[in-house]
């Protein structure tokens, strides 16, 4: 059988929360949108707007990936591994 965890039951509920949330804001929007027009307007710029949300979601885990690269490269985060090690040696 499987145990439940702290972490586990912690992700299950954000999980949870976000998807309700991102169930009420599409409601909200639909909601607040009216009379749609027949050309198509409305959609392209939903269209629009949902791929720019995901490129905006995208990007911020990437900067925060290319920061932890760049501070990997430039050795950072070496001397507090090293005053560490040493004090773990000694």
């Amino acid at each position: 059988m499987l145990r439940s965890t702290k972490l586990g039951t912690t992700t299950k509920k954000v999980v949870n929360i976000m998807m309700i949330g991102m169930v009420l804001a599409g409601v909200i929007v639909f909601a607040f949108m009216g009379k749609t027009d027949t050309d198509g307007d409305v959609m392209s710029k939903l269209f629009l707007t949902f791929f720019g949300v995901i490129i905006t979601f995208q990007i911020i885990p990437g900067i925060i990936l290319f920061g932890v690269m760049i501070k990997g490269m430039c050795g950072l985060g070496r001397k507090e591994a090293e005053t560490e090690a040493v004090k773990v040696v000694k």
